[in-house]
């Protein structure tokens, strides 16, 4: 039963962006969709105004990417977070999910201090430097090919060796198996 409850789990996890992209691009759907249906006084049972209310997805979704480039914040966003930070345990998950996603994009700033090689057991791994505290860095090493699980390292600094790579560059290695 152990088994069972943790394939499910790790399924969850593993399928959670897509089920979270999947329930993101429905939410605006079914925005514009109520926005159109009021305006216009139509369903999006008609091809018009499915095809507009795609195309006006898109374009929210361009524009948001734009601000997100820019370093700007975007209303929705904004809102979206103050009701999430309001539900319990969730609010946790997400700012972590968060901070993730800022520190792979390089919109990390100063939390995110460089990939690195670290000394495990004789051998040179690559991990993310994700602090320094106290004469140690905390290290990610992500597993391979899949990133989005590994283990977490505090290493002394001299068993870490800071590279010039950037995060997109180490995260090609990883899931490349060290090919490209």
């Amino acid at each position: 039963m152990n088994i069972i409850f943790r394939l499910l789990g790790k399924g969850v996890i593993m399928l959670l962006p897509i089920i979270i992209l999947l329930w993101f691009l429905s939410f605006i759907f079914g925005f514009i969709k109520g926005f159109v249906e009021i305006l216009f006084d139509t369903t999006a049972n008609s091809v018009g105004a499915t095809i507009g209310i795609l195309l006006a997805m898109i374009l929210l979704l361009i524009y948001a990417g734009y601000l997100f480039e820019k370093n700007r914040e975007f209303l929705l966003v904004r809102v979206s977070e103050f009701f999430i930070s309001k539900i319990p345990g969730i609010a946790t998950i997400y700012m972590v999910l968060k901070d993730i996603v800022k520190m792979f994009s390089g919109k990390g700033g100063d939390n995110y201090l460089g990939v690195a090689y670290v000394d495990l057991a004789g051998n040179s791994v690559i991990g993310f430097i994700t602090k320094e505290e106290d004469g140690f860095y905390w290290i990610f090493v992500p597993t391979t090919p899949n990133p989005t699980s590994g283990i977490l390292l505090r290493a002394e600094y001299s068993k870490v060796q800071k590279i010039d790579m950037s995060v997109s560059e180490g995260l090609k290695k990883v899931v490349s198996l060290g090919i490209k």
